[in-house]
């Protein structure tokens, strides 16, 4: 077994994504004797130009079934094999940074060509994913893809790699652009963020002030409590007191008779303080009694005048809406009667217009001075005419269908009230006159077909 390593010269080299690839074959002269052929990859990963530790390389065979997981170490660095015979996906991750993934293709490799191992290397910068000089955008796709089917040498597919790194490169425009909207979108988020802690800030000094006030309340409950306690036990204390007094005084009878005597005489005092102070009560009542009566009086003269008022107001909004309502009602009728009006002129211009069409046909057919050769003479179908009316409020519609060699024409015309007209042949809109000219013309078609079939009734009817 031998190794053959091309010259420097050979090797591919790119500036983005991968910035080196170097291939080395190795040739076996029995395949029997040797184990598979299989390709060692190597590579190393790099961010801002050095080498990055700690990012995760994963293998899928193809594409879903996970064959193995490498951690690169303190230069970058890492390397695993892949057996021929199968198509591999490759991604790349680190934290912070874009995921990517290439795709080694093997599997159309042929058996007879199993005795090979390569090796092949590359360097594979990672971007983070807030970087703006690389559309980021693009490495949902592999960055490239290597293809290798024993005929010659790995080869990456060179229409796919420009195709990829056609826009790759994001231009100083676009990035000012793009840290402009993200400026944009940052500041955005900052007054939200701002205008959210302002709120919440405020709704916790609020809420802080509502405790405060609710504590004070407490607070002053409670003492007032406190207070009304110990007043209530000072009262009890001094009537214990006065109640002991009075039991341990020992009083004479003619101290005890002088003591009912004055206590008569307060008694018969405070009987004729209450009886002055129930007369003056008395009188106060009936004084108030009638200032309430006067009060009560005036107050149903206030509100009967209040009334009145009210009742007026009423009255004069009931007569302004019964003026309105008869306005309206006037008016309603006066546009019954102006629609009305407007509907008779046209009756009565279409009565004139059938009249006339029926007079020149009778003018025409009394000048008429001999019969037509009836050898040559070949029928034509009679136009059937059918006329529909249509009063709206607004909108007054005359429709009017003619049958003529199994062919179908409508016209439609469309006359509001306050004076437009609208005319349309088969939906599409003709003037008036010529709306006329062509109705008036299959009208009087109508008009002489049916003559004829009441004069033809009048001579059955006399025979």
């Amino acid at each position: 077994m031998f190794f053959f390593k091309p010259s420097k010269s050979n090797n591919l080299k790119y500036r983005f994504p991968i910035i080196f690839m170097v291939l080395f074959f190795a040739f076996s002269f029995s395949v029997k004797s040797q184990a598979p052929g299989m390709l060692e990859f190597a590579g190393k990963a790099t961010k801002d130009n050095k080498a990055l530790a700690g990012a995760t390389i994963t293998v899928y065979r193809n594409g879903t079934i996970l064959q193995e997981q490498v951690k690169t170490g303190k230069n970058g660095k890492y390397k695993f094999f892949l057996v021929f015979g199968s198509d591999y996906k490759i991604t790349y991750s680190y934290p912070g940074c874009v995921d990517m993934y290439l795709i080694v293709y093997t599997s159309k490799l042929s058996k007879e060509r199993g005795d090979l191992f390569p090796l092949y290397e590359t360097e594979t910068p990672f971007f983070e994913t807030t970087s703006i000089g690389v559309r980021v955008s693009k490495y949902k796709n592999p960055f490239t893809k290597v293809i290798y089917d024993g005929k010659k040498a790995f080869k990456d597919d060179d229409a796919y790699l420009v195709d990829f790194m056609k826009d790759l490169i994001v231009d100083p425009v676009e990035q000012a652009k793009i840290v402009m909207e993200r400026e944009a979108k940052e500041k955005a988020e900052q007054e939200k963020l701002l205008a959210q802690e302002k709120a919440k800030k405020e709704a916790e000094e609020k809420l802080k002030k509502e405790i405060e006030e609710k504590l004070l309340a407490e607070k002053k409950a409670k003492e007032d409590a406190i207070k009304n306690a110990a007043e209530l036990a000072k009262l009890k204390e001094d009537a214990e007191k006065q109640r002991l007094k009075e039991n341990e005084s020992m009083e004479s009878e003619a101290m005890r008779l002088q003591r009912e005597k004055e206590e008569k005489a307060a008694l018969a005092k405070k009987n004729k303080e209450i009886k002055t102070n129930y007369e003056n009560d008395l009188l106060k009542m009936v004084a108030e009694n009638e200032r309430t009566v006067k009060q009560e009086a005036y107050n149903v003269k206030k509100q009967e005048a209040r009334s009145n008022t009210v009742i007026e107001q009423m009255r004069r909004e009931n007569d302004l809406k019964a003026k309105a309502d008869k306005l309206k009602e006037e008016q309603q009728e006066k546009q019954k009667i102006t629609l009305e009006n407007k509907q008779y002129k046209q009756q009565q211009m279409r009565k004139l217009v059938e009249a006339a069409a029926f007079a020149e046909r009778s003018v025409k057919i009394g000048n008429q001075k001999s019969l037509p050769d009836i050898k040559n003479y070949s029928r034509k179908e009679q136009p059937n005419v059918a006329v529909a009316i249509e009063d709206g409020l607004i909108k007054t519609t005359r429709t009017t269908t003619v049958t003529i060699n199994k062919q179908l024409i409508t016209y439609r015309k469309e006359s509001y009230f306050w004076g437009t007209t609208t005319c349309y042949k088969n939906d599409i809109e003709i003037n008036e006159a010529t709306y006329n000219v062509e109705v008036s013309y299959y009208l009087s078609y109508n008009i002489n077909h049916k003559q004829d079939q009441l004069n033809k009734s009048s001579k059955n009817d006399n025979k």
